[in-house]
Parts: structure tokens; sequence; C-alpha cells
């Protein structure tokens, strides 16, 4: 029964959006076997499951500008209000698709879960156990250029870093220790940009940050997740690593339009620069995954925007 649905079709329906790999609302909706206004109610009716690192909505610049969007894709979907819908298009991060089967209900839900796990475990793997296809891939790719968009996709994923780590709810001291390892190397500073930070993170900031390496920590998260006993365990940390010689600040977000803009979850230092999942996905196990990238968000300015708590 785990084989109702092919490998090759889940494929497919992975695109990248927004340095994710996810799937399209409609496409789900397909392997499910239910209409995409049923998959969509039944989301909003458990919407606390599914926070921004599981699920968010495209915007129209987004839709209409997207490389992955194949021009066949755009005009099924924009036809008639984008596809006889009123809304634009939610995708959903492998935590997304993994917290579907338990709002869907429903057998078949959960084995189409199973073969799409599968199948994003298969494609890190291809990666990073085939390193030696990758120049016979660059030729390949060069002659491709006019195809389908759907075909540069692939190359995307493919060429995505390597200094990337699927984080799988089957190995939780793994995952946990590979965000340690990560605080673990930081140098001179930390800035932890997380809309869902959480006590998790202040407990790995505890145990993993070398105190002869780091002077300076920020961490900029969501207002609404800075309730009074996270302020207060927060303050015992400040006060801990005070004594250590270490800043420790947070700022929360206030201004609706940044809370908008900042979609990823990151761990900034002056040597690296992480796309993480939330604080929160790690320590529930979920599915996700952390990898390196050169590309430095606007810390400086976010925090500007940004107010003490």
């Amino acid at each position: 029964m785990t084989d109702i649905i092919k490998q090759g079709i889940i494929e497919k329906k992975i695109f990248l959006i927004r340095g994710l790999n996810v799937m399209l609302d409609k496409g789900l909706a397909e392997l499910y076997g239910v209409e995409t206004k049923y998959l969509t109610r039944q989301v909003r009716r458990n919407i606390e499951r599914f926070p921004e690192d599981f699920m968010f909505q495209l915007t129209r610049e987004e839709f209409l500008r997207c490389q992955i969007v194949t021009s066949s894709l755009r005009s099924q979907i924009v036809a008639s209000s984008w596809g006889g819908r009123r809304y634009l298009p939610y995708v959903f991060t492998e935590q997304g698709v993994a917290m579907l089967s338990s709002v869907l209900n429903n057998k078949r839900a959960i084995q189409v879960n199973i073969g799409i796990m599968r199948v994003f475990v298969n494609i890190r793997k291809l990666i990073s156990t085939n390193k030696g296809i990758l120049n016979k891939l660059n030729q390949l790719e060069d002659t491709v250029q006019s195809h389908d968009k759907k075909i540069r996709t692939i190359f995307e994923v493919i060429h995505k870093p390597l200094d990337a780590k699927l984080l799988s709810p089957g190995k939780p001291f793994s995952n946990k220790k590979a965000i340690r390892d990560i605080i673990s190397s930081c140098e001179k500073y930390i800035y932890w940009v997380d809309k869902y930070f959480s006590r998790a993170g202040l407990d790995w900031l505890s145990e993993s940050l070398s105190a002869s390496k780091v002077k300076g920590i920020k961490i900029l998260m969501s207002s609404e997740k800075a309730d009074e006993k996270f302020v207060s365990l927060y303050k015992d940390l400040k006060e801990e690593l005070k004594s250590d010689g270490i800043k420790c600040e947070l700022r929360v977000i206030i201004d609706n339009k940044l809370r908008a803009d900042i979609h990823d979850r990151w761990i900034i230092s002056e040597n690296l620069c992480y796309n993480m999942p939330s604080t929160d996905t790690v320590a529930r196990g979920q599915y996700s995954e952390v990898k390196r990238t050169a590309n430095f968000p606007p810390f400086a300015e976010w925090w500007e925007k940004s107010r003490d708590i």
C-alpha cells in the first residue's frame, strides 16, 4: 500500500521556492485524492499546527516570477481567478507535508506521506553520494536551456549546497547535536533569527557556545512567543552569560511588514551563516534541514526595526 503513488509522480510535484523544497496545495490534493478546497479547509481548521516554516502562501510576485513555476502550471492556476480559486496558492515544506496526514485523517494520506518523505530523503542521498556526476550534469544542463522550466528545477535541487544536513524524526539526539555543533563553531557573535524561538534555543546556547570565542548574542523573535515564562528564562540566561563576559540581547518583531518579510530562520556569525529550522521544529523532532549559505540576511536592518523586551 505504501507504493500507491509512484516516486516519479511525487518528484514532479516538488519545487524550489524561497530556497526550500515545497509542494503546492493543488499538487498535494491530487496525490491525496481530495479537492484543493477540502485540503486547505482542513488546514485552516488546524492552523495552529502549521506555522510559517510548515506552510506559507505565495505572494503574487512570487507566483508570477518564481522560476520553478512553468508556463503550463501558471496558465492552469491563473485561469479563472487562480484556477477557480480566489486566493494565491499555499505551499508546504517537508514538515508541513508530514503534518498533513494528521489533519486529513485517512489511510491514503498516511501512505502518501510515507512516499513523499522517502522522496525527500532520496533526493538528499542522491546529491550527497553522487558528487562525481555533477560535471556531466552541468554539460547536460547547458543543452536544456530552452526546455520546460521543470527540468531546470531538478538542476536547482542538485546544485543546492552539499553542506546541508537532513534532520529526521528517527534521530532526535543527532538532530540536536547538529544544532549544538553549529553554535560551538561560531566566532565573536551569534545572531539568531527565529520568529518561533523557544526555550530549546536558550538551552542549546547555554550548553554549546564557546565563551572564549563568542562575546555577543542577539536573538530576534516574534513578540507573541516572548511570554512571561520565556522572558524569565531568558533573563536568567542573560545573567549567567554576563558573568562569562558575554552580552546577550533579545528583541521582538513588532512591525507587521517586517514579520511578513522574514520567512526563514538563521544562525549568523562572523565566519558562517546557516538556514535553520525553528527551534520548536528541532525540539519536536520534525523533518527539516540545516544548510550553510553564503547569503547573509540584512540582520542589522531587522534589528533596528525591532524592540527590546
